[in-house]
Parts: structure tokens; sequence; C-alpha cells
């Protein structure tokens, strides 16, 4: 079904980058309008692509598509949207709404290159979500990466630009690995369309498969921070502002979750790697390096880089779900995707929020913090107590389906794993609550800085719409655990076309 509105999800961000400018020369005041505006448009079109798909989402029948110029495939560029691109670009349209009224109360400086920068992102998630041409699927993921880096140095100290270089020569160096998939792609099959490649993939030899696919393979291992390309991350995410954090930690790792299923399941062929026994290196790698990213992240004294150790850890417990290549594999990675973003969107905003009273990021600053804002505090501790999984967040419904995924096949070090990761969370997250409610004694000098009055830095022009966000993400957290049921319909149907690649395969080449 052709539907223009699969096109605006991307026109909308990346117009609206453009636009900033413009109107920065003819009324400043206007750009938090203009911004508010595309952002609210973006979720609207997510949201009526739902509505009015509805029953086709139902039955597992959804498809949108859109022929760029008019040109059908594999001749022209399609858009494509099944259920797994909307399930993903919904949760996006709705985390970039918040994160950008978060930002409205909470960014103060250059506010200008900021929202361009971020629109950029938002249209570039949108553009590799839903495109189906595995070339234009490269360009969104460098424009990612070219949008993103500024962001993450747009503190402009030392360290954002240390954490920045970093972090665009990892982005550069997966970049270059899965251009070169591509290319080998279009050699071998003379097809940038995703649809023609999957229908024909299996028409190379058996060891080019395999080499492109480890291409594929190492440039997503890349992008997702997996052990031992997990480096970059801690620093980069700590060294912007938080709602950048949110940003990368809570939403753009999710692009990079949908690109790797989208690749190996739908385009490629995993039963390759499950032949070869590749599929439990996968398995294994990705579970090391939750590991490894739960015990960093009990080392760190350094609450926004404890964070982001988190983010490896649960990550690496997403991807090695998934590549069990099971049904509750698949749904409980997709569940997890859903509360993972919730939660640590909502404890990058907190946690921006309380750190504007503190004099750094370090545990020992984050003493007494928890008396600032009672209520913004009281949201942290609910969504650490997602985080390690307590019952009946969501965070405990989506740990509990994981665990038995793993169970299931009998992958003891995953179910383990799973307990492990939350039990080691209780440690590192009640270290930052303890010290938040840690009782100082405050001397002359400190008390005349009026540290616990006011905000060190002079950033909340809004701060009613910065609490606003946080109380509606930590709600998010609890409800959507009493009823998880409201996703059992995207999930499945997610799953299905992962299962079912020929589905994909009919619908793009032969239409509705």
């Amino acid at each position: 079904m052709m539907n223009i509105n699969i096109l605006l999800l991307i026109l909308i961000p990346l117009s609206t980058a453009f636009l900033i400018p413009l109107i920065d020369l003819i009324q400043i005041k206007l750009r938090r309008f203009l911004v508010f505006i595309a952002s609210s448009l973006e979720l609207f079109f997510s949201v009526m692509i739902i509505l009015n798909n509805y029953s086709l989402l139902k039955d597992g029948e959804f498809f949108l598509k859109y022929n760029l110029g008019g040109w059908s495939p594999p001749f022209g560029i399609i858009l494509a949207m099944d259920s797994l691109s909307l399930f993903f670009s919904t949760l996006i349209s709705l985390a970039l709404f918040l994160i950008i009224i978060y930002s409205i109360g909470f960014i103060g400086y250059h506010e200008g290159k900021y929202y361009v920068l971020l629109f950029l992102v938002l249209g570039s998630m949108q553009g590799a979500i839903i495109t189906g041409d595995i070339f234009n699927l490269y360009v969104f993921i460098e424009l990612l990466t070219v949008s993103s880096a500024p962001l993450v140095a747009f503190k402009r100290s030392l360290f954002g630009t240390e954490a920045a270089i970093k972090y665009m020569f990892y982005g550069i160096v997966g970049g270059l690995f899965f251009f070169i998939g591509v290319i080998l792609l279009y050699f071998n099959l003379g097809t940038l369309n995703m649809a023609e490649i999957s229908a024909n993939f299996t028409n190379i030899s058996l060891n080019m498969q395999i080499v492109i696919m480890i291409f594929f393979l190492i440039s997503l291992l890349i992008k997702l921070a997996i052990f031992p390309f997990h480096f970059w991350l801690p620093k980069a995410h700590s060294a912007c502002p938080s709602s950048i954090s949110a940003l990368l930690s809570g939403v753009l790792m999710k692009i990079y979750i949908y690109i790797f299923i989208r690749i190996f399941w739908i385009v490629l062929d995993f039963s390759v790697f499950e032949g070869l026994g590749l599929a439990q290196f996968i398995i294994y790698l990705a579970l090391f390096s939750s590991l490894i990213g739960h015990i960093l992240a009990l080392q760190a004294d350094d609450i926004k880089r404890m964070l982001a150790y988190s983010t490896i850890g649960h990550i690496g417990m997403i991807v090695g779900v998934i590549s069990l290549n099971t049904a509750a594999g698949f749904y409980g990675g997709l569940l997890h995707v859903i509360s993972h973003l919730f939660m640590k969107t909502s404890l990058f905003t907190e946690s921006g929020y309380l750190l504007q009273y503190t004099k750094s990021h370090r545990i020992e600053d984050f003493a007494g913090s928890g008396y600032k804002n009672q209520g913004v505090f009281i949201s942290f501790i609910i969504s650490s107590l997602g985080m390690i999984g307590i019952p009946p967040l969501i965070g405990f419904i989506s740990k509990w389906y994981i665990l038995l995924a793993f169970l299931e096949v009998d992958n003891h070090f995953g179910a383990i794993l799973v307990i492990l990761g939350s039990l080691t969370a209780i440690v590192y997250y009640m270290r930052y609550i303890s010290h938040g409610y840690k009782t100082m004694k405050i001397d002359e000098n400190l008390a005349e800085k009026d540290f616990f009055k006011k905000p060190i830095l002079s950033v909340f022009y809004r701060e009613d719409l910065v609490t606003s966000v946080i109380y509606i993400l930590t709600a998010a957290i609890i409800i959507s655990g009493v009823v998880f049921k409201i996703f059992e319909i995207p999930i499945n149907a997610s799953i299905q076309e992962i299962m079912n690649p020929e589905n994909y395969i009919d619908l793009v080449l032969g239409g509705k």
C-alpha cells in the first residue's frame, strides 16, 4: 500500500533541521515553537499510521511502502515499513518527542546548533528504519555518526572533545566495515534493494556469504559496543549533556539493534551462522560483553559512566537473547528494547536534573542530592529499581521473559547472567541511591555558594517541562509493567516478520 506518511517521518525532521537557521534569522523565540511542532507532528504521523492500519497490524498483514520518484523496485529506491519497522519507528518518535520537550527546558546555550543536530539524528534514525535500500541504509548510518558526534562534544570541554573524537573514530570504522559489506553484495548480486538481496543471497557461494556476513557483524558489534568494541561508549555518553546521553543510550542503540535484526534475519541468512556454529559464538560474546558491562558499572564512581556501562550490560543481553533465534528469544529481546528505552531515557533525564545541584558527576558529590527535589529523586529510585528488575515494573517483566527464553533452550549461562546482572545492579544502583540520601555537613563557604538551593548551571529555563518529562517516563515504567500485554500485538507481528523474511520479499517486490 503506497503511503506518503512514511516519507514524512523522514522529511519532517530533516526539513526542520534546515529550517531552524532560517527561523533564527527571523525570530529566535520562534525556534522552540518550531521544534515542538515538528516533534509533535512526527509523533502524530506515527500514531496515525497505527490507528489507520490497526486491523492489518493485528492480523499480521501490515505493510506500507513509498516508491521515490514513482519508480518501482528493483529500479527505484523504495521506502518500506513492515511491522518490525513500525515497532521501532513508533518508539523513536515517542522517545524523541519527550527528549525534545525535556531539551526545551534543559538546554540553555547554543540551542540553534543543538536542535539542528538533534533533528538530523531523528531524520537519520527514521531513514535507517524505513529505507528498503541497503546503500541508503549505510548513508543514514553515516549521517547518524556525523550528526551525533558534535552532540557528544556539545559542552566544548577537553573531555567532551576527546570523547567525540573516539566516538567518531569508532563510528567511521564501523561504517567502513558496513560499506565493504554493501560493496561485496552489489558486486555479487548487482542490486542494492534489500528484498532482492534477501531473495538471492543463497545464490552466492557459501564462502562469500560468510565473508559478507562477517563484515556486517564486525560493523554492528562496533556500533552496539559489544566487547571488545565497547570502549567508546562510556566516555561518549558521560561527556555530553544528559538529554543527549538519554538519546544515545536510551534511543540510538535501539536503532543498531533494529539494523542487526534487519540485516541478519531478513536481508541475509542467520542460518548460515547457525550451520557453522558461529551463532553460539555471537551469543556467548554478547553475554560476556553484558557481564563486563555490569562489572565495570559496579566499579564506576561517575554516575553517567555507571549508566553507560549498564547500557553495555543490557545491550549485550538483548543481542544474546535475540541471537538464540527463537520466538521466545525475540519476544524477550523486543520487550526489553521497550523497557530499556523507557528506563535508561528516564535515568539520564533524572540524573541530568540532579547533577545540576552537584559539583561533578562523581559519587562523592552526589551525596545529599536526594533532598533537592524529592519527586525527581523518587523517580530516579523507581527507574533504578526497574533496571534492577523489581516487580511489577517493566524491567522485571522483560527480564523474566529473557530468562525464560534462555531456559527454553537450556542456555544456563544466559539464564545465570540475567540473574547475576540484576544482583550486580542492586549494588551499583543502591550506592547512588544511598549517597543521594546521605547527610552532609555544610560549612559556611559551601552554604554561601548555595549549592542546595539552586542549580550550579543556569539552564532550567522551563523546569516544569524537565520534571514533567521525568514523571511521564517514570509513569510509563510503572504502568507498562502492569499492562505489558498491550505490547503483544506489535511484538508478535514483528516476530512474524523476522521469522518469515519471504513476506518482506513478496511485499516489496510484488506489492499489494
